[in-house]
């Protein structure tokens, strides 16, 4: 939902004292979300074995509805989490300005962490060795550039952050789906009912996978949250994914999900918690690693005796744009074959903010339009959201 300015201008002694009352919450607020900062209190907040992951709370008992303290830190700039990063490489200024562009008409603000050229990094500073290739480069800075996202949520001991590629691109309704997911988020973590937990995603997470290529779910687990009559879910024949994805066939045209994730490819949107950053620093940086980024927090995901709690949602909220222009441009890795494309595009969106960026900045919502029109549901159309423990028949 988009936030109009008031046209009419308060008196200059009704906005002081407003905007310091804002401040007063703001500081509430910085001091309820921040990590604890003794070693004694951090050890208290160790994850649970993901054993625990679906028998710590009977289902009468969990949450299912946002308490409103949740709901006041979605509303905020940086959408519920401590910080916003985007990650761009600094000769990459068109791709800043566009997501710059996105993130403005959704409302809320980023910091920029600067892409690394992996050509420039000493082999000294590499955790392993990263197989040769004409990509090696690309995926040595791509790695690093990752890193360095964990490294600033624990540098800055940030209780989390929300990290996106600069590439990245999400529906006009993002803001409503990030209640939504916290809602399932929540439910999924085991979050009693009637309390408030300190993130409005919930505690006790390590990383939310919000835009990927795929994402497979814990086979084990069945528990999933269910969107029905989402208008911003993908219809089945514009779905694109590269790898393992839940079975969607119990399911309409229609339905989101959200599940305990078992780990996907690509990171076009993710949110990591200040012990997820810990975990990522220790085993792709610290430890031995030699591979593509992405399938390395896959294998965090994965790897279960690593105890790094994954929660994502398929279809994807938050996926890739493709401008109009060369199709050179695409990608800082790998160079497909050019093509000179007319209209840009985005996988997996419905109701593209990039392509709508022309309407919103108008707010002339009446006029969004759908990539896929007549195929998916209005946008004023209720959502139902449910929740089920066990597994389809």
């Amino acid at each position: 939902m988009l936030l109009k300015e008031n046209s009419k201008k308060p008196f200059f002694i009704v906005a002081l004292a407003f905007s310091f009352i804002l401040s007063l919450l703001f500081l509430q607020r910085r001091h309820d979300l921040s990590l604890p900062r003794s070693v004694g209190q951090i050890a208290h907040s160790v994850t649970k074995p993901k054993s625990d992951l679906k028998d710590a709370a009977p289902p009468s008992s969990k949450q299912t509805k946002l308490p409103e303290a949740s709901i006041k830190a979605l509303q905020n700039e940086t959408l519920g989490f401590e910080k916003i990063y985007v990650i761009n490489l600094p000769k990459r200024t068109d791709k800043l300005d566009a997501i710059r562009m996105a993130a403005s008409v959704t409302g809320f603000n980023f910091e920029v962490i600067e892409g690394q050229n992996g050509a420039d990094m000493s082999p000294k500073a590499l955790p392993g060795p990263f197989k040769e290739s004409d990509m090696r480069d690309n995926i040595v800075g791509c790695w690093r550039s990752h890193m360095q996202a964990a490294h600033n949520i624990v540098n800055n001991r940030l209780s989390s952050a929300l990290i996106f590629e600069d590439d990245a691109d999400w529906d006009v309704s993002f803001r409503a789906q990030l209640l939504n997911f916290a809602t399932g988020s929540q439910w999924l973590l085991n979050t009693p009912s009637g309390t408030t937990p300190h993130s409005p995603y919930g505690d006790d997470w390590d990383l939310l996978w919000l835009g990927h290529c795929a994402l497979a779910p814990i086979e084990t687990d069945p528990r999933r949250v269910l969107f029905e009559n989402d208008p911003s879910t993908t219809p089945f024949s514009h779905r694109f994914n590269l790898g393992k994805i839940p079975d969607m066939s119990h399911y309409d045209n229609t339905t989101r999900i959200m599940y305990a994730s078992d780990g996907g490819t690509c990171l076009y949107a993710y949110a990591l918690s200040y012990r997820g950053a810990q975990k990522i620093l220790f085993h792709l940086s610290m430890s031995y690693y030699h591979r593509p980024v992405d399938f390395g927090i896959h294998d965090m995901c994965n790897d279960h005796s690593r105890n790094f709690r994954c929660i994502g949602v398929f279809p994807q909220m938050v996926d890739s744009h493709r401008g109009a222009g060369s199709s050179s441009k695409d990608s800082d890795i790998s160079h497909g074959q050019e093509q000179d494309r007319k209209k840009g595009f985005s996988y997996n969106i419905v109701r593209s903010t990039r392509l709508n960026v022309g309407h919103l900045i108008e707010g002339k919502m009446d006029e969004v339009e759908s990539q896929w029109p007549g195929e998916v549901p209005e946008m004023d159309d209720d959502i139902k959201i449910s929740f089920r423990e066990t597994f389809e028949d």
